[in-house]
């Protein structure tokens, strides 16, 4: 297996490059969350790690949501999972 080192990889045009955030397995209240629960789109968090050159104003180090319809899961070769998604599709930045 491939492990990248992330500061080499660079997105090209107006994507960003991700590294997503754990979804909870529990509700808060104790309700299993099973994957295959979500029938459509499911929303996610992650840290932007690197932007290419027209993805506007969004910076490396932001926390960002956004849907997994339009993010394109890679296997970078570490135990983190991580995405490719245009910046245009980010539904917000979470400060």
């Amino acid at each position: 297996q491939v492990c990248w080192v992330l500061l080499l990889v660079a997105p090209q045009a107006d994507r960003v490059l991700i590294r997503l955030e754990d979804l909870p397995e529990k509700s808060s209240g104790g309700v299993l969350l099973p994957k295959s629960a979500v029938k459509f789109e499911r929303y996610l968090m992650g840290e932007v790690l690197s932007v290419g050159a027209e993805a506007g104003e969004v910076e490396a180090g932001k926390r960002v949501l956004f849907s997994d319809i339009n993010a394109y899961e890679v296997d970078l070769g570490t135990d983190a999972k991580h995405c490719f998604c245009k910046a245009g599709d980010l539904l917000a930045v979470v400060e």
